[in-house]
């Protein structure tokens, strides 16, 4: 053989002997890099969860390594439903308050319900002051009645505040159940209770008291669930009204007894009890009226109605009526006395008086 081939051949041996040598010696050094590899890492406190990553390695194999999980992944971990960051959440509560100052009536500044009514240029107004206005409130442009579908989609999909939320409301509800809660919402004011509509006041129920006391010179108040109310001058013509709030077992009671003059000789009296509360504060209640004058006994019993209820709005319902003649007949010198007796309903049960 050649001297020169001789010398390849040679060369060409130490080489595979050296990577045969070369290469235990590789993986043994691979193998403890991978063994001592997760003592490098930090450990998790005591009690953290912990979740296997799956990872590529540089030498294509399929490695595993323990990687502490944080609170929010393992919220996400056992709901199953990956939720918002905190970042996230705020950014949709932001859109979803701008979504909802969109739909603010301009005109009452209530918000807006479907229908959703809209100018020529595209500004928007509630169906119930649309037919107040002929010209747009924004822009001044001649009103249509071409309704905002886009918006009324959009409105559908979003919570509104209960519109008494500055009586105390704390209740968010979507757009088709916020009119029946806002009806029944127990925080929407009260109107002012005495007979005589002209008062427009109306304020919450813990204000109803001091205001008809003070601002009503004729109510006159008595205490104790046991008193004598005396209607003066019951004879005079016209229509006229007397009031009288009687608090016992802690609440108010409104005693109202009206005339209503119907036509040339003929009246009537209407007379109830209500109680400054709410209608299920009032069940709870019965109340007594009685008449009793020229060996004549009258009774009434039943249960007090709520302020809540317009005065008017049960005239012909659950109420004590008095013709003339009968008046005249339990008066004493032109004054009605009416004795009227409030128990909670539980002590009246089997008792007839």
């Amino acid at each position: 053989m050649p001297f020169g081939n001789r010398r390849r051949a040679l060369k060409s041996r130490e080489d595979r002997d050296s990577v045969s040598r070369t290469r235990p010696t590789v993986i043994a050094e691979m193998l403890t890099r991978r063994q001592s590899a997760p003592a490098l890492a930090i450990p998790p406190e005591e009690g953290t969860p912990l979740v296997v990553a799956k990872q590529e390695s540089p030498d294509t194999t399929v490695g595993s390594e323990l990687i502490p999980l944080r609170d929010d992944d393992q919220v996400m971990a056992q709901s199953g439903v990956e939720s918002p960051r905190p970042s996230e959440a705020i950014r949709n509560g932001a859109t979803d308050e701008f979504l909802v100052s969109l739909l603010e009536c301009p005109v009452c500044f209530g918000y807006m319900m479907p229908p959703i009514m809209q100018c020529s240029r595209g500004h928007l107004i509630c169906a119930n002051c649309r037919p107040k206005v002929s010209l747009c409130p924004v822009c001044r442009v001649s009103m249509t009645n071409i309704r905002s579908l886009a918006m009324e989609k959009v409105a559908s999909k979003l919570i509104f505040p209960c519109k008494h939320s500055h009586f105390g409301c704390r209740a968010r509800l979507s757009y088709a159940d916020k009119k029946n809660h806002e009806d029944d919402c127990d925080c929407r004011p009260y109107f002012c209770p005495y007979p005589d509509d002209k008062c427009v006041w109306q304020g919450p129920l813990n204000a109803v008291y001091q205001h008809l006391v003070s601002m009503h010179e004729n109510v006159i108040t008595m205490e104790g669930s046991d008193i004598i109310f005396l209607a003066t001058n019951v004879n005079l013509e016209g229509a006229l009204d007397w009031t009288m709030v009687q608090s016992c077992h802690g609440r108010h009671f409104l005693l109202s007894l009206e005339k209503i003059h119907l036509g040339e000789g003929c009246q009537q009296y209407f007379t109830a009890c209500r109680m400054i509360g709410t209608m299920r504060d009032a069940a709870e209640f019965v109340y007594n009226i009685s008449l009793e004058a020229n060996n004549r006994t009258l009774r009434w019993q039943s249960k007090p109605r709520s302020i809540r209820e317009s005065f008017v709005s049960f005239t012909n319902a659950d109420f004590l009526v008095l013709n003339k003649s009968t008046v005249e007949l339990f008066s004493e010198d032109g004054n009605l006395a009416l004795n009227v007796v409030i128990k909670k309903a539980q002590d009246t049960t089997g008792n007839p008086n």
